[in-house]
């Protein structure tokens, strides 16, 4: 049985850690969002999102980070163990519905997918 939660552990909390992916991580980017990531030393792969005031209002912003935590949720198993992952919303989030989020989601963790992939082969 798969483990379908979200839970504290499965959060980037701290300022600090955000800085050290920020500086470190590698970048993908998509039409709405910036995806950042970097391997951890942590046993699974943990998620933080960053939704910034210009995107739109609370309950815009409210909305976005929650269909990226549940995608994140539901569709960890596409990623490599051991990832910090940051996800940076654009202005252009507050503005699309819920499938081009997801869409948008799905193509990043492609991407990092395919990044982990390689770094791991070389």
């Amino acid at each position: 049985m798969s483990r379908n939660t979200f839970t504290r552990a499965d959060r980037i909390r701290k300022s600090e850690e955000y800085r050290i992916l920020s500086k470190s991580g590698k970048r993908h980017y998509s039409d709405i969002f910036i995806f950042v990531s970097r391997k951890n030393q942590f046993l699974r792969s943990r998620l933080g999102v960053t939704v910034s005031k210009k995107v739109g209002n609370a309950v815009t912003r409210n909305r976005i980070k929650r269909i990226i935590r549940d995608y994140f949720r539901l569709n960890r198993r596409l990623l490599p163990d051991r990832l910090d992952i940051a996800i940076i919303a654009k202005k252009a989030a507050g503005k699309v519905g819920a499938e081009t989020i997801r869409e948008n989601l799905c193509k990043g963790f492609l991407q990092i997918a395919q990044q982990a992939k390689k770094t791991n082969d070389t």
